[in-house]
């Protein structure tokens, strides 16, 4: 039996439908993931976790505490009182407990603590995630909305990253089950394709047909208008976090999926058709 925390997002529906696909029987988490009697009830009979469960979308960092990190510690408490035997962890590229961003802290936290604990696990270091329902290509579509005729490129739009396709992180995190290699490793996974901010934008406006004007701002004064702006928001599509991954340079091998999985990930400009609709 697998359990999957985070089951009901973004990356959570994708897993849950391959795990369906495959036929592997599993449950999702549906508690509060720092609620001990909520997980030593969902854990009976459970032998993997896959442990997706985050509060990167409501770009608070009080939020960070309660469930990346508290929930985190409780998930793993529980886990091996009642002999779970394997977890499978989303962290994020560039995590590290000593980080300054506090997204790419907490998660580097939390995998200090998967580290030390009795269980064997697998965590994977996540590039930013694209598709139908995500928080990255969608959220900066409704703010351009906003912002018309323009297109607002915070730090000038010149950072790299290296997208991938949520099916394929997926499709990923399915093989992990069964790749006792993978056991007490820490693999980073990206795109094969390295853009700068600003190219990536270009391209989902005209596969959305909004043409816009760039607008270059300089990050400080981004974070200011994001505050103002967006604070506010349970889910703000600008959050301090979402800057943030556009302060530092997101990127690795570009063969990551292949070297370790032996596929290759679909191209951005070929799974982002869908915004024309």
């Amino acid at each position: 039996m697998i359990l999957l925390t985070g089951g009901t997002g973004f990356v959570g529906r994708s897993v849950g439908r391959w795990l369906g696909l495959a036929q592997r029987p599993h449950t999702l988490f549906r508690g509060r993931v720092n609620d001990s009697v909520a997980l030593r009830e969902a854990m009976q009979g459970v032998h993997t976790i896959i442990h997706l469960a985050g509060a990167e979308r409501r770009g608070r960092n009080r939020a960070l505490r309660t469930v990346d990190l508290e929930g985190s510690t409780r998930l793993l408490q529980m886990a091996q009182s009642v002999g779970v035997q394997h977890i499978i962890y989303l962290s994020r590229l560039g995590a590290d407990s000593n980080a300054a961003p506090p997204l790419l802290r907490a998660k580097g936290e939390v995998e200090r603590l998967i580290q030390r604990s009795s269980l064997t696990h697998t965590i994977i270091r996540s590039a930013t995630l694209f598709g139908r329902e995500d928080n990255f290509v969608n959220n900066m579509l409704r703010v351009t909305r906003w912002t018309w005729p323009l297109v607002i490129l915070p730090g000038g739009g010149e950072i790299a990253l290296q997208p991938l396709w949520v099916e394929d992180m997926a499709r990923c995190l399915l093989a992990c089950l069964d790749r006792p290699d993978l056991h007490g490793q820490t693999i980073t996974l990206a795109g094969a394709e390295r853009f700068r901010f600003r190219e990536i934008v270009e391209m989902v406006l005209e596969a959305a047909a909004m043409p816009r004007y760039p607008f270059y701002l300089r990050m400080p004064f981004a974070r200011v208008l994001g505050i103002l702006f967006f604070a506010w928001r349970p889910h703000p599509p600008i959050s301090r976090y979402f800057l943030d991954r556009l302060s530092i340079p997101e990127v690795t091998d570009l063969d990551t999926v292949r070297h370790h999985f032996g596929f290759s990930p679909a191209r951005l400009p070929e799974t982002i058709a869908y915004l024309r609709r």
